[in-house]
């Protein structure tokens, strides 16, 4: 039987790394895309045109959080694989990307693909 080399996701969790917070502190939510072993392939969702690491963010089309009345423009961090322990356990179930935006982030995650 052959196995997948990842498992694939469409989820939201929130960003509990240090290195990954806002100016408040406070953790960003994150698009969960895939999963190995123990680590996820995550974008994090922020309205920053740079990330900390001076990486240029992605602009979507829309804002996945549907509670929010935020009108800035969202945007994704490139994609980075972390350990599932830096994420909350729980999915964010207020977060949803349209087919449209989530084939628009497949496609901008293929460009870092090595």
């Amino acid at each position: 039987m052959s196995e997948k080399k990842y498992l694939r996701k469409n989820e939201f969790r929130f960003d509990l790394n240090p290195e990954h917070l806002n100016k408040k502190g406070e953790p960003h939510p994150a698009y969960i895309s895939a999963k190995y072993k123990h680590m996820l392939k995550a974008n994090s969702i922020t309205h920053a045109r740079y990330t900390t690491d001076g990486k240029q963010t992605f602009d979507i089309s829309e804002n996945p959080n549907k509670l929010s009345k935020d009108k800035r423009q969202t945007r994704i961090s490139p994609p980075f694989w972390q350990n599932e322990k830096k994420f909350s356990k729980d999915k964010s179930s207020n977060f949803r990307f349209s087919n449209k935006t989530r084939k628009q982030i497949k496609k901008y995650n293929k460009k870092f693909n090595k």
